[in-house]
């Protein structure tokens, strides 16, 4: 489902909070005859949409649009936090998978934030991020 049906997705309408000047953003060559990628689209330091979690390495910022060229873009890589429903997951990603590419951008200091966690993320696995809150 488009959380954007009559707008598309917006230019870092992932983004809750990064760190800052321009700490968590890094540019990134995408390859050419790269299909358009939305932003939110998780990718590897290739440039490519990560084709499974331990490939991730950032989420793209805006939208990269098909070319025959290799094009720059900018990613989140590090010290942020981001909507997990406004990521573009690849198609077909279960629970099971989105749990894999959170845990794998926690480790890039990204902190994947959810309305309703995936099965997986309620009490099984926790986050670098998730601290427990000391009692009052």
């Amino acid at each position: 489902m488009d959380p954007f049906p009559l707008t598309g997705v917006r230019t870092a309408g992932f983004l809750l909070s990064e760190a800052n000047g321009e700490r968590s953003r890094a540019m990134f060559s995408v390859p050419a005859n790269t299909d358009t990628m939305k932003p939110g689209t998780i990718v590897a330091a290739d440039g490519t949409p990560a084709a499974s979690a331990d490939e991730a390495a950032g989420i793209l910022y805006g939208t990269v649009f098909e070319s025959t060229a290799v094009q720059n873009a900018t990613v989140i890589a590090r010290d942020a936090e981001v909507h997990g429903e406004l990521l573009q997951w690849p198609e077909g990603a279960v629970d099971a998978d989105k749990t894999a590419y959170a845990v794998q951008l926690a480790t890039l200091g990204i902190a994947v934030r959810w309305t309703d966690r995936p099965t997986g993320l309620e009490t099984d696995e926790v986050l670098a991020d998730d601290l427990p809150i000391p009692p009052p």
